[in-house]
């Protein structure tokens, strides 16, 4: 095979008769694309962050961003899809078929969108169970669970070396995660200096959690297993995706916040910061559908936990936040299994 080069597995597959497309794609290009990936997630987080502590009063309603951000991601993608078709005109022509006559493809992303409201649910139930440490240790599963359905729907081969960088990671991850919240995990009642314990119940919080964990991990694989195995473009992908997503975001808005949207309106604590947050969360969604497209899930958890890292580094200049030695730890855990998996891991070729 002539010269080595250290690369990024992207399929993995040896199988011959395996269905996924394997898009061609430079090696430089899926670094670039996972970097820029690194980045937006670094800047939605803090800018996230940043919109809800500098608000004066009550904060807007979150679920509210989620809610448009579906919209405006849709919005995007029908733009990118006119770019492609060269003008308008072609874009609703090629929507109207792709999406609306086409409805068993468009059924597809119903799957996903559904798995992902679960799961968001599902954590709203364990975060009112669990400990603060004991919910970002186990939610770092997910990671596992989406390389085990990698494995088991896309027939993906993963090394010993490469199952070893994966749970390394998420034993990295859950390190950061403990070194950003070691310092706010207890809450004090006013006066009495009692710690404040909602009733709480771990059997459900852990069983939440690691439902959404396999709910996480099955809906990123299929969402992959989609991407690549049909000829439809990943941004007709985003707006079928976009419209499951609105109405399941709207529901869930209707059904946590009725009574505050009832209250205070829906574009309560609106500014420009807050309508910066929903085009980074729209964008941000278009591009980790194109890291999947490109690259796969597995790298693209790599690139979050990097993002992780970044935007805690941020927190130190922009919120004054002291990183700890589980933090630094944990980063250091982080870089060795990214690096571990990215060049350690490849098999050799089989020998015929």
């Amino acid at each position: 095979m002539g010269k080595k080069e250290v690369s990024l597995e992207v399929n993995g597959s040896h199988d011959d008769n395996a269905k996924i497309t394997k898009p061609k794609v430079t090696f430089s290009q899926k670094i670039g694309a996972l970097c820029f990936l690194v980045v937006q997630i670094v800047v939605t987080v803090t800018v996230m962050r940043y919109s809800r502590i500098s608000s004066k009063g009550k904060p807007y309603i979150s679920s509210t961003v989620v809610v448009l951000s579906e919209l405006l991601k849709v919005a995007g993608a029908s733009m990118l899809v006119a770019r492609d078709a060269g003008g308008f005109d072609g874009a609703k022509r090629q929507i109207y078929r792709e999406v609306f006559v086409k409805r068993s493809e468009t059924l597809k992303m119903m799957v996903p969108a559904t798995l992902y409201a679960i799961q968001n649910n599902l954590l709203f139930v364990a975060l009112s169970h669990l400990d603060s440490a004991v919910y970002q240790i186990t939610y770092q599963i997910k990671t596992i669970t989406t390389a085990m359905f990698a494995v088991l729907i896309l027939r993906k081969d993963i090394t010993k070396m490469q199952w070893f960088a994966i749970v390394l990671l998420a034993i990295g991850v859950a390190v950061v995660q403990l070194g950003v919240h070691s310092k706010s995990a207890h809450v004090k009642v006013e006066d009495s200096g009692e710690e404040l314990r909602p009733q709480q119940n771990p059997a459900v919080g852990i069983l939440a959690i690691l439902a959404a964990c396999f709910s996480s991990g099955f809906a990123g694989i299929y969402f992959e297993k989609v991407l690549k195995q049909t000829k439809q473009s990943v941004w007709i992908r985003n707006i079928q995706l976009g419209m499951f997503g609105f109405v399941a975001s709207a529901i869930t808005m209707l059904l946590k916040d009725g009574t505050e949207l009832r209250e205070y309106g829906f574009f309560h604590g609106y500014n420009g910061v807050v309508m910066t947050v929903v085009g980074l969360q729209a964008s941000t969604g278009l591009i980790v559908a194109m890291v999947v497209k490109y690259t796969d899930n597995i790298i693209k958890a790599f690139a979050s936990a990097l993002a992780i890292i970044g935007a805690s580094l941020a927190s130190v200049f922009i919120f004054s936040f002291e990183a700890d030695t589980n933090f630094a730890f944990g980063a250091i855990l982080v870089v060795i299994a990214t690096y571990t998996y990215g060049t350690r891991g490849r098999k050799p070729p089989r020998k015929a």
